[in-house]
């Protein structure tokens, strides 16, 4: 049984039934959405992100206050990034 996507504005609905599909699109609300092709490059991501979970790398995101960047990007040296800024203030504070 083939399915459908069905957009309707800011809502994505998979629909199984063509029945379905053809009475949402007719009403003119509802639009076909086909899902972006994966890329090389999005091949070769995944096969890394892969690659560093299974010798236990961890990723993890962090949300600044404006004031608080502004901190960190201080306290940056020149052509370091954040994770050696960031390891570089842990083993300075012997927490490591």
């Amino acid at each position: 049984m083939k399915t459908y996507r069905l957009v309707r504005q800011s809502a994505v609905q998979t629909v199984l039934s063509s029945d379905d599909a053809e009475r949402m699109l007719a009403t003119g609300d509802w639009l076909i959405a086909a899902p972006k092709p994966r890329t090389k490059m999005a091949a070769r991501m995944r096969a890394l992100n892969n690659r560093r979970r299974s010798q236990g790398w961890s990723t993890r995101t962090l949300w600044f206050s404006p004031d608080d960047l502004a901190a960190v990007r201080a306290a940056l040296n020149p052509g370091e990034s954040f994770v050696e800024l960031f390891m570089r203030l842990v083993k300075k504070d012997s927490l490591l």
